[in-house]
């Protein structure tokens, strides 16, 4: 499962998702393809798009931790 804050490895682009678009066969109801559309989380910039088991979740470093503690 994607992450809202994600980072994608190949690029390096943080992003939070956006959308997942899910291509499904009417016949047969089978998913043809999936298309993860990931945003800056600043609203900044250009949406981009990828394959939803690209990105990675974007791991914070001590998110609790108060300013200037160590």
């Amino acid at each position: 499962m994607l992450e809202p804050e994600s980072v994608h490895p190949d690029t390096g682009r943080t992003g939070t998702v956006a959308t997942v678009l899910v291509l499904t066969s009417k016949p047969t109801g089978r998913t043809i393809s999936q298309t993860t559309h990931m945003r800056p989380p600043d609203r900044s910039g250009r949406e981009w798009t990828t394959d939803p088991r690209e990105p990675e979740p974007l791991r914070l470093l001590a998110t609790d931790m108060p300013a200037g503690a160590r």
